[in-house]
């Protein structure tokens, strides 16, 4: 356990997620040579059924090779789109249960670790599944990663005691830094004091953390970007002092207005770890 992160230690557990690339580039050997081109060569896979689809061995094999090919490594795949809501039949529920075991073993084919979900509500329906995929991992290196959202009933404090309840060692939490605020609309993330108190709060259900750039109201952007508001500091110090495990992945959206985008993330260890000296 350290205080801080020297770069080279934030380098080696730095990816980046896909979404970086929608509306830009569509997922590909010329998309994953200009992270490369970065010195980043680790990724977070969103779900975009539009061009593959992970519950599909055959584009799986396709994206597998494509990321050999460039060097580069899953480490995670972000089943955003795939919840639990509106399951009208214990059908219709089996089957999306069925839909994420079969995306969860590619991955592992992939040799990632974390699939990530947004659990829009936490009913009994909810729970049920989250505990049968939690029976499917045991025994392998997976983790399911399930994220405080931007909406009520959906912040930390309620992942906490949604994962208290679960109480399965291969399910925990992946915490948005742009995604979480309080009663007043104010996120902590931003505010001194209180970054490092809302990480602690995850406890030990903290697995996986979406990075990004937050200012006016508004995450998605590069981190340290003009008017960036997001304690990188503490984040970073709180991280260390838990002997935080997990990735240190940057969720930007590749936007055609920031084309620097991918240099922010690929500068982003040497930033981070001077800011130890301020």
């Amino acid at each position: 356990m350290s205080d801080y992160y020297t770069a080279d230690e934030i380098r080696r557990r730095l990816s980046i997620s896909t979404l970086v690339f929608q509306g830009y580039r569509p997922f590909g050997e010329e998309a994953l040579q200009e992270l490369v081109r970065e010195d980043i060569r680790r990724i977070e896979i969103v779900e975009s059924p539009d061009q593959y689809d992970l519950s599909d061995i055959r584009a799986m094999r396709l994206v597998d090779a494509t990321c050999r090919k460039s060097g580069v490594e899953v480490v995670a795949y972000h089943a955003y789109m795939t919840t639990f809501e509106g399951m009208d039949t214990e059908a219709q529920r089996q089957e999306r249960v069925d839909v994420c075991r079969r995306q969860i073993d590619t991955l592992l084919e992939l040799g990632g670790t974390f699939w990530c979900c947004h659990a829009l509500e936490t009913d009994e329906i909810v729970e049920r599944s989250y505990r049968e995929l939690a029976q499917h991992v045991e025994g392998t290196d997976a983790v399911i990663a399930v994220e405080n959202f931007n909406r009520p009933k959906l912040q930390v404090e309620d992942r906490v005691r949604f994962l208290d309840r679960l109480d399965h060692p291969k399910v925990g939490m992946i915490l948005d830094v742009a995604h979480e605020f309080d009663a007043e609309g104010v996120n902590p993330m931003a505010v001194a004091g209180r970054a490092g108190a809302t990480i602690n709060h995850c406890g030990h259900h903290l697995r996986h953390i979406h990075l990004q750039g937050y200012k006016d109201g508004n995450g998605h952007h590069p981190p340290l970007i003009e008017g960036d508001e997001i304690q990188w500091r503490e984040i970073f110090a709180t991280l260390a002092a838990i002997d935080y495990p997990g990735e240190f992945t940057f969720e930007p959206v590749g936007l055609l207005a920031n084309l620097e985008t991918l240099n922010y993330i690929g500068r982003a260890p040497e930033r981070l770890a001077a800011l130890q000296k301020n």
